[in-house]
């Protein structure tokens, strides 16, 4: 599978003025939905998911994993913003795109460092398999569920287990380490499920960042979930796995 890591330096301030005006950022809250539209401004159907904006030592910065080759990236970043949401596409600054491809081919039980931000939730469905679904975070869910007799969960511990879960489904790879580095709750926009021409509701949930080391299992499993991303909101600034060798930093 080809992946190309992309890199952008955005105009975090510039995204945020645009998104306020279009409703596409709840006050206080995670600016996900705004670059979910930026990013689709700017790139159309190329657009990065997953994706993270994160704070690095010279600024905010934008990576996000696409299929297309970087010179069309390239290519697309180089056009002149247009339409509706053109001031959304210039808020990402598109002359700092940066485009490389990932490694073609993983190892079988390759070690790797990682960093991931995830939303770690699950789904339930109080009204039956047809039923509408909620969130919940993974954390809170279970402790609800929990006994008096049995020792609390520690929110560390869940999340871990979350991900372990996820990495080692279809035999994509095996959590050897992780740790909880950044915690909170962040306020979300998205669209709900039933009704695509309705307003975006504002969701609460976890916002969790993990690293640890991982090993590979089956790479090309791997590298679907690399294109797919970790958990859900993938296309909203979660679940992008950050890779580096063991004891380096996640780029």
């Amino acid at each position: 599978m080809t992946l190309t890591l992309l890199h952008l330096r955005p105009d975090v301030g510039g995204l945020a003025r645009a998104a306020t005006r279009r409703g596409l950022l709840p006050p206080g809250g995670d600016p996900g939905y705004a670059l979910h539209a930026a990013l689709a401004a700017l790139f159309g159907a190329a657009a990065p998911r997953p994706f993270v904006l994160r704070e690095a030592h010279d600024g905010p910065e934008l990576l996000g994993y696409t299929a297309t080759p970087p010179g069309e990236i390239e290519t697309l970043a180089s056009l002149p913003p247009t339409g509706d949401g053109a001031d959304l596409a210039r808020s990402l600054r598109p002359e700092s795109v940066a485009a490389r491809l990932m490694p073609a081919v993983w190892a079988p039980d390759q070690r790797l460092g990682f960093t991931v931000r995830v939303r770690p939730v699950v789904r339930t469905r109080p009204e039956g398999r047809n039923g509408p679904h909620r969130e919940h975070d993974a954390f809170a869910h279970l402790r609800r569920s929990a006994t008096d007799a049995e020792p609390m969960p520690r929110r560390d511990d869940i999340y871990r287990d979350w991900l372990a879960r996820i990495l080692v489904r279809d035999g994509a790879a095996v959590l050897e380490s992780a740790a909880l580095i950044a915690y909170r709750g962040t306020r979300v926009l998205r669209r709900p499920v039933a009704g695509e021409g309705r307003r975006p509701a504002v969701i609460e949930g976890p916002d969790a960042t993990l690293a640890g080391v991982l090993a590979v299992k089956n790479p090309e499993v791997f590298s679907r979930l690399l294109a797919r991303g970790v958990g859900r909101h993938c296309g909203f600034g979660f679940g992008m796995l950050l890779l580096a060798p063991p004891g380096r930093p996640a780029c």
